[in-house]
């Protein structure tokens, strides 16, 4: 199926749904996020087939001219922009989206998409919680701090109100992944879900790679906007003899400001990035050579060997000596 295949089948695919059709499989429930009367969609639904689905990923069509409510839920949700336009609100604040841009709402966000015309193609990717597992982060080759901290911090959502603006420049790399992604869900064949689970592996790292992803905030001002991956690669850089004071001098900052924004937009402090940046490197070496464990420790700058034990086995849930061993048996 090729792209012109894809928009036809989605042309045919254009319906309209009511709420009392949705209410009939799911009765409605509110609750309270923000000060604000918000629906709880815990469960996603095919309005085609007009059944409840199980599946860890899931690729939803909006329907037009069909009002969504106001709602939250606890699984992430990718909005994308087929064809034409659309808005998303997002807590009271509304963003116009066009052709090949995405949102990604966390969970416990409130949002929803306004009312479409049957000539714009909108479609709502659901990922849910052990979709975005560490196992499927573990499966990013270069073993990132970036990667695994950009997606982890959408996944644990240690604040509300948070989500993702990506592929704003519109990458058409990333637009033609993410096609490819949804051709192969609508034809799954032998494979699909291995296949479907490489895309995505492929969209995120071409994403981060590209420094598609900026997280964005209420009450943020246009000062703040800064880029969050540049902010991480470099302590990725210079994890080795990096202190917050140096960062702050690269960047500009007071050292108070850049650690605020650190927290912010990670939830993590600098001390915790930088540990979290050596176990992603102690992680490498343990995987891909013969290095003592005790090598690895100076390697990675740390001096005390129980320290580095202690911190690792808080990241990985298991001693280096287990992490190196299980990924040898897989």
């Amino acid at each position: 199926m090729n792209p012109t295949q894809l928009k036809n089948y989605l042309l045919t695919k254009q319906s309209i749904e009511k709420m009392e059709n949705i209410e009939r499989l799911i009765p409605s429930k509110k609750i309270k996020v923000l000060n604000q009367e918000v629906y709880l969609f815990n469960e996603t639904i095919d309005v085609h087939k007009q059944a409840l689905i199980e599946e860890s990923i899931f690729i939803n069509q909006q329907p037009y001219d069909s009002h969504i409510p106001l709602h939250v839920h606890q699984f992430i949700e990718l909005t994308y922009v087929f064809s034409g336009n659309c808005e998303i609100i997002i807590n009271h604040k509304t963003f116009h989206l066009t052709q090949g841009e995405i949102v990604l709402v966390d969970k416990n966000t409130p949002h929803t998409v306004k009312e479409i015309t049957k000539d714009n193609l909108i479609l709502s990717i659901t990922l849910k919680k052990d979709f975005l597992s560490p196992s499927f982060l573990s499966r990013f080759s270069s073993q990132s701090m970036i990667s695994k901290l950009l997606i982890d911090s959408v996944m644990t959502n240690r604040q509300t109100n948070r989500y993702l603006f990506l592929n704003t420049g519109k990458n058409q790399r990333i637009i033609e992944i993410l096609n490819h992604i949804i051709c192969e869900y609508i034809d799954k064949r032998l494979y699909s879900e291995e296949i479907i689970n490489s895309y995505f592996i492929i969209l995120f790292s071409e994403l981060i790679r590209q420094n598609e992803i900026k997280p964005c905030y209420e009450d943020n001002n246009d000062k703040d906007n800064y880029s969050l991956g540049a902010f991480l690669q470099y302590i990725e850089d210079h994890y080795l003899s990096c202190t917050l004071r140096d960062m702050a001098k690269h960047f500009g900052f007071h050292p108070n400001y850049l650690s605020s924004l650190l927290k912010q937009g990670t939830g993590k402090s600098f001390k915790e990035l930088l540990q979290l940046q050596k176990m992603s490197k102690a992680s490498v070496y343990l995987l891909n050579s013969n290095l003592p464990i005790t090598a690895i420790v100076e390697q990675v700058g740390y001096s005390s060997a129980t320290f580095f034990h202690k911190k690792f086995k808080e990241v990985y849930g298991m001693t280096p000596r287990d992490f190196r061993q299980k990924s040898k048996l897989n």
